[in-house]
Formats: structure tokens, sequence, C-alpha cells
């Protein structure tokens, strides 16, 4: 018989399996994200149905099967229950999903990752901050943590830290004004915009999410982290293709 073991994590996603199964997409910290069968969750009297909704958090016992984990019980510590109620909230947490899933990969150490993912959730959840501030901070730490940030604290080109006043997505970040002139590079950078990116790519994660920004800044820093994601991530997101329709 197999041994059980515990892993620590959220569900990024769910689908039905069969009349009553689910098939659950969970990113751990101990063993990345796994696939993991809840046998009997869509039940009315199973012990499972809680635990197995999207972005329910909690510890889970499972058994590893020939290509999944089946999942033995779960002691839920979030539900985020909020976002359910919320379509606009409800989509952008399904992209966080989608693009955790898209870098993340069994076997993987995602400690760093989980929580992450967790207080995003957390300041979805609180609605202190604009959705789309939430998902470019995400995205972009995310990225960061992935080995594709953007190159912020340098010249991307001659490794100087001053005058760092363009930015070019096809280079990776920040170019100083020699360079920019060099490369015929116009797109400038704000002062607030820069620094808010060294912030999101340097900040411990318990505060990524106390900051604010002006509206100008805001939709400054959008504009560079859509560039900037489009250029280096290939896949195509349903859940953006729905939050299109939402704005």
């Amino acid at each position: 018989m197999k041994e059980e073991q515990l892993v620590t994590g959220i569900i990024l996603y769910t689908s039905l399996v069969g009349e009553y199964d689910k098939r659950l997409v969970i990113l751990t910290r101990e063993r990345g994200k796994i696939t993991v069968f809840a046998n009997g969750a869509r039940r009315a009297n199973s012990q499972l149905r809680a635990a197995s909704q999207s972005f329910v958090m909690g510890k889970f016992t499972v058994i590893a099967g020939r290509e999944a984990y089946n999942l033995v019980k779960a002691e839920v510590t979030e539900y985020f229950s909020e976002i359910s109620f919320d379509m606009e909230k409800l989509c952008y947490a399904s992209y966080f999903g989608e693009l955790m899933s898209y870098y993340t990969r069994e076997g993987d150490f995602c400690r760093d990752n989980l929580n992450l993912l967790y207080v995003t959730l957390k300041a979805l959840v609180a609605g202190e901050l604009p959705l789309s501030l939430i998902r470019v901070v995400y995205v972009l730490r995310l990225m960061h943590l992935e080995g594709q940030g953007i190159h912020a604290f340098s010249c991307t080109k001659c490794g100087s830290r001053e005058n760092l006043l363009y930015f070019d997505e096809k280079t990776g970040g920040l170019l100083c004004v020699d360079c920019a002139k060099k490369k015929r590079i116009t797109k400038r950078i704000s002062s607030t915009a820069l620094y808010a990116i060294q912030y999101i790519e340097s900040e411990p994660l318990g505060s990524l999410y106390g900051f604010k920004l002006k509206e100008e800044a805001r939709l400054e820093l959008e504009q560079i982290v859509k560039a900037f994601s489009d250029e280096y991530i290939e896949k195509k997101f349903k859940s953006l293709e729905i939050l299109a329709t939402l704005a």
C-alpha cells in the first residue's frame, strides 16, 4: 500500500470527472504543481466537497498514483469564498491560477510561488487596491521569481546605475540615456514607475501590496508590464479574454 503524503497548497483550478469526481490542480509548497483526483467530491455528503473548490488553501493528504495523486483528506485554512461572489475578482483569480500553472511543474520547490499567490488572493479579497494594479504586481513579481523579471536596477546594456530614463521590453528592461540614444529607444519611464518596479521586484512578500499609485503612474506601470509580459509570455489565457469583455 502506498504511503500517504501531506502537502500544503492552494487549488489553482478544478474540473469535473465522471458523475461524482473532480480533478484538482494544486500548487504545493513541497512538490510544485500536482494533479489530484478527489473521488466522490461532488456527492452531497462527501467530506471532500467543500475542500475541493478553486482557490481553497490548506493541508492535503494525498496518495501517489500512476500519473496523478488521489485526495484522502483535507484541512482547509482559507476558503477565499468572497472571490466566487464577484465576477471580476473571480476572473482575476482565475488568471492568477492560470499564470501560476503556466510557470510551475511537479517537482519544483514552490514556497515563494505559493506565498505570492496567497498574499495576492488576500489583496484581491481586501479590495483596497485597484484590481488592475494587483494584476501587474502579481505578474511582475511572478516573472521575477521565475528569472524573467524586468532588469530594473541597472542599464541592460552597459550596467550603469545612473540616468535610467528609458524602458525597452525587447532588451529586458531599463536603459541609460547613452545606451537608449545608441539604440534609438524613445520610450521614457517616469521615476515613479521605475521605483514601483524596483519595489515590486525586491520588497518582502508580506508588504508587497502595501503601496498605492496615482492613476497616471498606475496606467504607465500597466502599459510597461503589459508590453513586457506580451514579449516574454507566449500563452494566451482564457480568463484574460473574459476580463476583456468585462472592461
